[in-house]
């Protein structure tokens, strides 16, 4: 039985009050521009349930999705004797530009960033029985955001009810201050008031726990305590960095293999279910990732909260750009106004999670060589170290042909020194400056070898956050690859056509939830236990001339299916820790090689196309088969083969179009029907503009999702 020793060190609270937190999620009244009224749940995204069409607004940003002015309106009752209490309506994420009116008051301006949370006080605004909350929206400034923002409440909404004394909310801060095998002592601090007026005041108080079970990735243990009425769950574990020993997780140092996502969940859009938020950190810890860069924005504490019970390491990004816009009516247009209101929200609601291990205070912004930006960097330092200060900070900086050295101010301010695609710079830039701790906040997926032998070789570069964990929405165009008699070459960023293009395909999972062959391989890399996996690249010409760009990979399948293309050249890759690997065809051997380390575990094998059965073997030293994998030529399509995955509320049901021996047909375009519950749809095809609440779906690569509500 644990047993904890717990002593007040400032304050003697006698009798604490409670926080009731009410849900306020069912049974809004929405309303877009010409629309009818109609009745919604929240987290809503109106903008995903139209089709992206050619030419909207929003452009190639947004995936050609719309966006505009909606209103949300909804009713809820108190008594008389929640009069008597002090009561706020809470919204975790409105995007955008939102008002509120309670009972036709005066409106309250929401966040104006949309990604960060706000309280409306109801003192003065409420009666005993029936009361209306209004929510304007108004997201018509296009597109606002480099990538798919969405549209509504996107978040949760809360009434919260408190009465005597209790816990000013995003006052709590719980900081592990030492950590011995024996020993772990955590500080528990917050600022406290009561309902009576009386003065707002400061406790802490200081626990000990024996032989402490430490937060990581592998053992993400977590506590729970009682906290003056609130009941708190926290990790212990200590972080630092430094040039020397790299990134050190209580004491012991971890190389970091992470991912940038999103927001976005696919067909859902910007709304964050907390199912949806649980659901993609499951997929990328899955995949063999530790860590996560919430690009560019914070996330919702639902997604904080997944992270800390599965074991993800979150770099906690707040801003993409900061005083430059990069498009119109972004952050930039806001940012010296409140940039303080918000990274303090920011640090102050996150700073409680064991998964967030370091802040991130932008990203590749325009005024990087101005002396002005370092400046500021710096103040947000100084603001984050106030509120926190046992979390490095970063940022991530980029090169585009300026003076690299300009930066150096800068990078001077920060904790760690984010690189954006600048891997070429490792060296020369530890040799002129060996004190900087280096992460790769973003790396091409083609690069996971280069990077990979970097982080190994050089314990100052303490990891790397490939871009991107999960295909997303928006960024038209990242990742694709192409033929070249059906579409123009062009980057997202040129000024080529993307539609019908409406997301980015540069995901290691793509928004079925199929790991691509690059994510089994990066996985290789990092893994010593990873299994040995097949894939097989795509013959040039055997569907068209195959242009990449510069987010993808070659494309490159999970099959052994290429009718039309028998006796022609094709390349097998196979990814394995073992020694040798040996690639059969139908029982014959292609041939047998050496693998290991020196060729970064990849050993490719080019054969002439035959269908059949491909067998890829791991051997060990002495020729013993340590594992296999295997690709079959699939046949006709003959059914519909379901698996799905429960998360609360939510089923996703992933189907796959099969031949009579079980195995996809890769290239079965079959509609398949969700069903009535369905409730958003999609394939992993980034061309497929079908809305997505459509309860149909054609497959892509043999298969698609539906995401259902109400069944097990």
């Amino acid at each position: 039985m644990r047993q904890t020793i717990c002593l007040t060190l400032i304050g003697l609270v006698f009798a604490c009050g409670a926080t009731e937190r009410i849900n306020l999620d069912a049974d809004w009244c929405f309303s877009r521009e010409g629309e009818a009224v109609r009745t919604v749940s929240v987290p809503h995204d109106w903008s995903i349930e139209a089709a992206p069409k050619d030419g909207a607004p929003n452009g190639k940003e947004w995936g050609f999705y719309p966006s505009g002015k909606a209103t949300y309106e909804k009713r809820f009752v108190l008594t008389e004797e929640d009069l008597a209490k002090e009561l706020e309506l809470v919204f975790d994420g409105v995007l955008r530009a939102a008002k509120v009116s309670v009972n036709g008051g005066e409106p309250v301006q929401g966040s104006r960033y949309g990604y960060t949370g706000f309280r409306v006080p109801l003192r003065g605004k409420v009666r005993a029985g029936e009361n209306t909350i209004v929510v304007s929206i108004d997201a018509s400034v296009a597109p606002a955001s480099r990538w798919y923002m969405g549209s509504g409440i996107v978040r949760s909404v809360w009434l919260e009810k408190r009465s005597g004394e209790y816990v000013i909310p995003e006052s709590l801060d719980i900081r592990t201050q030492t950590v011995t095998p024996e020993f772990a002592t955590v500080q528990f601090t917050a600022a406290v008031t009561n309902t009576a007026g009386g003065a707002a005041h400061v406790v802490a108080r200081s626990c000990k726990y024996p032989n402490p079970k430490l937060w990581t990735p592998e053992t993400p243990h977590l506590y729970t305590e009682e906290f003056y009425g609130e009941t708190v769950r926290f990790g212990i574990r200590t972080v630092e960095v430094n040039a020397k020993d790299g990134f050190l997780l209580n004491g012991k140092p971890v190389e970091i293999h992470g991912a940038c996502v999103h927001h976005d969940h696919g067909p859902l859009g910007a709304a964050s279910y907390p199912e949806a938020e649980r659901r993609k950190a499951l997929q990328l810890k899955r995949a063999g990732f530790n860590a996560v860069r919430t690009s560019h924005n914070p996330v919702s504490e639902e997604f904080l909260t997944a992270c800390d019970e599965i074991g993800l390491l979150v770099m906690d990004d707040m801003f993409d750009g900061r005083e430059r816009a990069k498009t119109r009516g972004d952050y930039c247009e806001i940012f010296k106004e409140d940039w303080r209101k918000d990274v303090s929200w920011i640090v102050c609601r996150d700073r409680v999670h064991p998964s967030v291990v370091m802040w991130s205070v932008g990203n590749e912004i325009l005024e990087r060589n101005e002396p002005f930006a370092a400046e500021t960097t710096r103040q947000m330092h100084e603001l984050i170290d106030r509120l926190d200060g046992t979390r490095p900070v970063t940022q991530a900086l980029c090169l585009w042909g300026e003076k690299w050295e300009d930066q150096d101010a800068m990078a001077a301010a920060l904790d760690v020194v984010g690189y954006n695609y600048l891997e070429y710079l490792t060296e020369s830039d530890h040799a002129r400056l060996p004190e900087r701790v280096i992460v790769y906040t973003e790396t091409y997926p083609k690069d996971a070898a280069m990077v990979w032998k970097r982080i190994l070789k050089h314990p100052y570069v303490i990891g790397e956050f490939v871009w991107t964990g999960i295909d997303y929405l928006g960024e038209t165009g990242i990742g694709r690859n192409f033929y070249t008699d059906r579409e123009k070459w062009g980057e997202h960023y040129h000024n080529v056509p993307q539609f019908p293009w409406h997301g980015a395909y540069c995901g290691d999972i793509d928004l079925v939830g199929t790991r691509k062959p690059v994510s089994h391989y990066r996985e290789t890399l990092w893994n010593a236990k990873a299994p040995t996996y097949l894939a097989v690249r795509e013959p040039d010409g055997w569907k068209g001339k195959i242009k990449t760009t510069s987010w993808s990979v070659w494309p490159t399948h999970d099959h052994w299916t290429f009718a039309g293309w028998e006796g022609k050249p094709v390349v097998a890759e196979v990814y394995s820790r073992a020694t040798r690997v040996r690639l059969t065809l139908n029982g014959k051997t292609v041939a047998e090689k050496e693998n290991g380390a020196a060729n970064a575990y990849l050993t490719s094998f080019e054969l002439a196309y035959a269908p059949g059965t491909l067998v890829a073997e791991g051997l060990a030293v002495d020729g013993t088969v340590l594992d296999r994998a295997e690709l079959r030529t699939a046949g006709e399509p003959d059914h519909v083969r379901y698996s799905r995955e429960t998360i609360g509320r939510l089923t996703w049901v992933t189907a796959e179009v099969v031949d009579k021996n079980g195995t996809v047909c890769p290239y079965a375009d079959r509609e398949i029907d969700f069903g009535e519950k369905a409730i958003a749809t999609c394939s992993g095809d980034l061309t497929d503009n079908v809305p997505a609440p459509s309860r149909t779906r054609k497959a892509w690569q043999g298969r698609a999702l539906g995401i259902l509500r109400g069944v097990r």
